[in-house]
């Protein structure tokens, strides 16, 4: 091999191991396993998130109560829900049934809760479970919500007026302080009578590992890109 030739095969081989070096996203999934009774599994679901990148977002409040206002930054170690799926009792949950508004009284100034941002996953808090709602409830002159974060999920629908009041078809609450990863759930199922029945019990929340269970390790494209060179300049 010239000299001219062994400098470009160990430039492609440093390009190629710097290329492999570039950070992916880091990806990380979470199983849920739901309980009835006495530790009877009923249900099973899975969620996912990309730790590398915290949820960040401020929420302004109401002239009312404008020191409600809500900022959360990353050092607060949220993260957004993606590919969340459940299915539980024969009836199965996605993004797509996340309750916006959470209850309405066309009657009251008491009227709404609404959710302002994305599901939320905390895996370094015990009440895993977040959420930011808002009410307006204070304010009459204002259609802007007051923030909060809140420790649960609702999925579904629910409406809350004088002549009626049902309940979430699915609600997930994060128990702050409860053992480990363990929280509650509630699902109400409508029955052929028209009216609804509840069931409940606790929820496992498990970290899987990337290389665990269910995880399957794809090359990231500079991966790739880096390997080909690498191979090309030790060629």
């Amino acid at each position: 091999m010239s000299e001219k030739l062994q400098k470009m095969a160990v430039a492609a081989a440093i390009l190629g191991w710097g290329a492999t070096s570039v950070k992916s996203a880091e990806a990380a999934s979470v199983k849920l396993t739901f309980f009835q009774g006495a530790d009877t599994p009923v249900g099973v679901g899975s969620l996912s998130y990309d730790k590398s990148t915290p949820y960040e977002d401020f929420f302004t409040s109401s002239w009312v109560a404008p020191h409600r206002a809500l900022e959360i930054s990353a050092s607060d170690k949220l993260f957004v829900v993606k590919d969340f799926a459940v299915n539980l009792l024969g009836l199965s949950w996605d993004l797509s049934d996340t309750t916006t508004v959470w209850h309405s009284n066309p009657y009251s100034s008491a009227s709404y809760i609404y959710r302002l941002s994305p599901l939320l996953w905390a895996p370094s808090d015990l009440n895993q479970l977040k959420v930011v709602n808002g009410d307006d409830f204070l304010d009459d002159h204002t259609d802007i919500p007051i923030p909060s974060l809140d420790g649960y999920w609702s999925f579904g629908t629910r409406v809350r007026t004088p002549q009626t009041a049902t309940s979430p078809l699915l609600l997930i609450i994060g128990n702050k302080g409860g053992p480990g990863s363990r929280m509650s759930w509630r699902q109400d199922s409508l029955q052929s009578d028209g009216s609804f029945g509840a069931s409940s019990g606790y929820l496992i929340a498990e970290e899987v590992e990337p290389g665990g269970e269910n995880s399957e390790t794809v090359p990231e494209p500079a991966t790739i890109a880096g390997l080909t060179l690498a191979a090309a300049g030790w060629g």
